[in-house]
């Protein structure tokens, strides 16, 4: 499919997406508007599954199953593409004009985000599938051989390990210098961003792929056993719990008074975070999960509309105050990846093999 014109200066002065959840709270929530209803600007297949896009330097960039990541301009035009060992599983993270992620060959990758030119690269002892959090010159990131790595985000130079005891799903939430993150075994830790070091470690009812958000009203996130889970980011403690009745594999949006989080039910819950008590519950796509399905897709906050897809067969906005249905798309769905809203526009896999993007009409 041909790019649709998009007019000139299209992307130019607005703000970027860097990250998977937009910034290292990992909180799904921008401060810009981007109301629907949306209008297709162009497509790129690909020959395997798109992961979560990221959005800066106004380029578009994903990975694949394909063991490839890529960049596309803001026009759908390729503009590099990188090949490593096995699959990539997370996003790219944007840090200033470089581009790190993990994959399932054990390597830690570093990029030119501008050329997509190899500058470092390290090895873990597993497979890596979360995404890198940024604290002044470091760069982090877990692995699945219950390992947190830390590197100098110019040279790749080791700056610190913790082991965290089991295996690292999720991607890091970093507020101020405490990194936050979930683990397979159903541990929530608290890292000193500087060196690594517990501050914390707290216990989770269930394993846990949910990578949290955090903010100063606290940490949430979800485990496979259902629960929906709320912690005091100073102690640790568990404030509350919710049991949803399904797995929970997506990640939370978060905001000032709401938690935002889908789970295998098909359906996206607005919660109120002091309490966890359900304000609106919505029906994603069909509301029916294919055998063997499972809901990763995490809902994305911009303005008055909630995003969520790309499951069980749509992308759809909802109203933020009431989760009425404003817009939809249909896709394969249900899919591993989420949506992305930056530079004026919103990118998403298909849940197949197809980077979308979409812009306001």
């Amino acid at each position: 499919m041909l790019p649709l014109p998009l007019g000139e200066g299209w992307g130019e002065g607005l703000m970027a997406f860097p990250h998977f959840r937009a910034n290292l709270q990992r909180t799904g929530v921008i401060a810009e508007p981007f109301a629907p209803p949306l209008a297709l600007a162009w497509e790129y297949a690909i020959d395997d599954e798109v992961r979560s896009p990221t959005i800066a330097h106004g380029r578009v960039y994903f990975a694949s199953l394909n063991s490839t990541a890529y960049a596309m301009s803001l026009d759908g035009a390729l503009m590099w593409q990188f090949k490593v060992g096995a699959r990539i599983n997370a996003s790219l993270a944007i840090v200033g004009d470089r581009a790190y992620f993990g994959a399932n060959d054990h390597t830690f990758y570093c990029l030119d985000a501008h050329t997509g030119a190899l500058l470092w690269q390290r090895k873990a002892k597993a497979a890596i599938q979360g995404n890198f959090a940024a604290f002044e010159d470091l760069v982090m990131c877990g692995a699945y051989d219950g390992c947190v790595y830390a590197f100098r985000a110019e040279s790749g130079e080791n700056a610190w390990m913790a082991n965290v005891g089991s295996g690292v799903n999720c991607s890091l939430a970093r507020l101020d210098d405490v990194i936050y993150l979930g683990t397979n075994g159903g541990t929530m830790h608290a890292l000193d961003a500087h060196t690594g070091e517990s501050i914390w470690q707290s216990t989770a009812p269930g394993g846990i792929n949910s990578t949290c958000a955090v903010s100063p009203h606290g940490l949430f996130t979800g485990t496979r056993m259902g629960q929906f889970c709320a912690f005091d980011i100073s102690t640790g403690a568990l404030r509350w719990s919710l049991d949803f009745g399904a797995k929970i594999f997506a990640s939370p949006a978060l905001d000032d008074e709401y938690v935002y989080i889908a789970s295998d039910l098909c359906t996206l819950r607005k919660l109120r975070a002091e309490d966890g008590a359900i304000v609106w519950e919505a029906v994603i796509g069909s509301g029916k999960l294919p055998p063997g399905g499972q809901v990763w897709t995490s809902p994305l906050v911009a303005g008055d509309v909630v995003y969520v897809g790309p499951a069980v067969g749509a992308i759809m906005a909802l109203d933020r105050d009431t989760g009425k249905a404003l817009w939809s798309y249909p896709v394969e769905g249900p899919s591993s990846s989420s949506v992305a809203i930056g530079e004026g526009v919103l990118a998403s896999s298909t849940g197949g093999n197809r980077l979308l993007a979409f812009k306001p009409i």
